[in-house]
């Protein structure tokens, strides 16, 4: 069976509609018994949490930056992550959503610094 795009002028050949998953169509194995699956080893508990590192996220190094006493420019935090500006700037707008307050001062060279401000 074939179809015509009517568009290109060219004919296609046309599916047959799918079947869920196990139910093809003449199916070889339709009298045999399913086989179980094999036996899953159990996994063994990890040693201790502190053992295992923790994985860093882009999240986790952006915290890091704004931590440093001095904080980190926009540029640093690009850098850290390989996000475009504006995606720094929505991930410092979601982390003053979750309640960090976020200082922003200037240094020297005029270069806007952000960081995390300290603990009462």
């Amino acid at each position: 069976m074939t179809k015509t795009n009517k568009k290109a002028g060219t004919k296609t050949a046309a599916r047959r509609p799918r079947t869920g998953a196990g139910q093809r169509a003449g199916s070889r194995n339709s009298g045999k018994e399913a086989t179980p699956p094999a036996a899953a080893e159990p996994i063994a508990p990890a040693a201790s949490p502190s053992a295992t590192p923790a994985r860093q996220t882009k999240k986790g190094s952006i915290l890091a930056l704004l931590q440093r006493p001095k904080g980190a420019a926009i540029n640093d935090l690009t850098e850290a992550t390989g996000w475009q500006v504006h995606s720094v700037r929505a991930a410092l707008t979601g982390l003053r959503k979750e309640g960090k307050e976020l200082v922003r001062d200037k240094n020297e060279a005029g270069v806007t610094l952000y960081r995390i401000a300290e603990e009462r």
